[in-house]
């Protein structure tokens, strides 16, 4: 398999997407689980959050928390600059891939 994801073809790409969307539903639904159970949630990278790991240039890691979408792109609402008024907002955008840490 190739070393760089802009080297994988359209079908690993989509391989790779597909898996990554199922590690982000895994990580929900047992996330669900425990608050269910009334266990508090260790705050520890245990591996239960999907944060974006996605690089945005001139500005750092991307800051969508948590994975919201079916598969496709993710739909957190995020903003750049929390100082701006009005504060502009825009979806992650980023596939579910760069919410599984690798």
């Amino acid at each position: 398999m190739s070393s760089s994801r802009e080297e994988l073809t359209a079908e690993q790409q989509a391989a790779l997407e597909e898996a990554a969307f199922l590690v982000v539903s895994a990580r929900r639904e047992a996330a669900e689980l425990i608050a269910r159970s009334g266990v508090p949630r260790p705050d520890d990278g245990s591996g239960f959050g999907t944060p974006c790991n996605a690089h945005i240039e001139g500005f750092g890691r991307c800051p969508c928390n948590r994975y919201k979408g079916d598969g496709e792109p993710c739909r957190t609402k995020v903003t750049l600059d929390p100082i701006a008024t009005p504060v502009p907002v825009s979806s992650c955008g980023h596939p579910p891939s760069k919410h599984v840490s690798t």
